[in-house]
């Protein structure tokens, strides 16, 4: 085959290929790069992967990139990160009332409130006689339950997405993250830290409205702990609902 021959099929190949790998790229949904707004909320915890601390609340509001690595016709695989500007963890409370009947005179003692692991309202007696002394005694503690609502900001830089069937308009997907958390108060517990590790993962479904427009809804494991870099390291496990809407270009 003559020189001249072989160049011209060379550039039809190119063509040919740069004209499919442009079809291709038409007919999946979403783009190189993606924005992407999300809400997501905990109502409760419990020990799911780490966690050993039941009943906090987990809400937060934040923005997502990410940015395609490889796109087949069975899946798309992409670099993501999050930052949640802001972020609301709420724990459980306890304040206990000591109040001292006997011997007299009688006295009423309220300690500081403080992020119990478990709260348990009610009340509780004591009485008896001191066998050295002879001296009879009787208290109460009460105990009351509320929660507080701890300020918090995150920061996820390595996480990794990857969406099935992209041609399609309705697209399962899943998800991983990692990174930190960082409180204005000790959480979930007084001797725990305020610096946390956080890692996520989950799936769910992403809905195309259009070519670079989407929104989807995940259910995400969420866990955060110090990592034994504060007095206890009780850790967090929570089921977040998520809800993301997103736009590329």
């Amino acid at each position: 085959m003559k020189p001249a021959a072989v160049a011209h099929l060379a550039v039809l190949l190119v063509l040919v290929s740069t004209a499919n790998a442009q079809i291709g790229e038409a007919n999946t949904f979403g783009s190189k790069n993606t924005f992407s707004a999300f809400l997501e909320y905990s109502n409760d915890s419990s020990h799911i992967v780490l966690g050993n601390s039941p009943n906090r609340k987990f809400s937060g509001l934040g923005i997502q990139y990410q940015r395609r690595l490889l796109a087949t016709h069975a899946f798309v695989w992409r670099y993501s990160a999050e930052f949640r500007p802001l972020v609301l963890e709420s724990d459980p409370t306890a304040t206990q009332t000591v109040s001292i009947i006997a011997p007299p005179p009688a006295i009423t003692l309220i300690e500081p409130t403080a992020a119990a692991l478990q709260c348990i309202a009610g009340q509780r007696s004591f009485s008896g006689t001191d066998p050295s002394t002879g001296i009879h005694y009787s208290e109460t503690v009460l105990t009351t339950c509320s929660r507080r609502w701890t300020y918090a900001q995150g920061l996820s830089p390595a996480g990794t997405r990857i969406n099935l069937l992209p041609h399609r308009r309705l697209q399962p997907t899943a998800s991983f993250l990692a990174g930190y958390l960082l409180s204005a108060k000790k959480i979930p517990l007084d001797s725990a830290g305020s610096f946390n590790f956080t890692f996520e993962f989950g799936a769910g479904l992403e809905y195309y409205q259009s070519q670079t427009r989407s929104i989807s809804l995940e259910y995400q494991i969420q866990h955060f702990s110090n990592a034994y870099t504060a007095e206890t390291n009780p850790g967090v496990d929570n089921g977040l609902v998520k809800l993301t809407y997103s736009f590329g270009r």
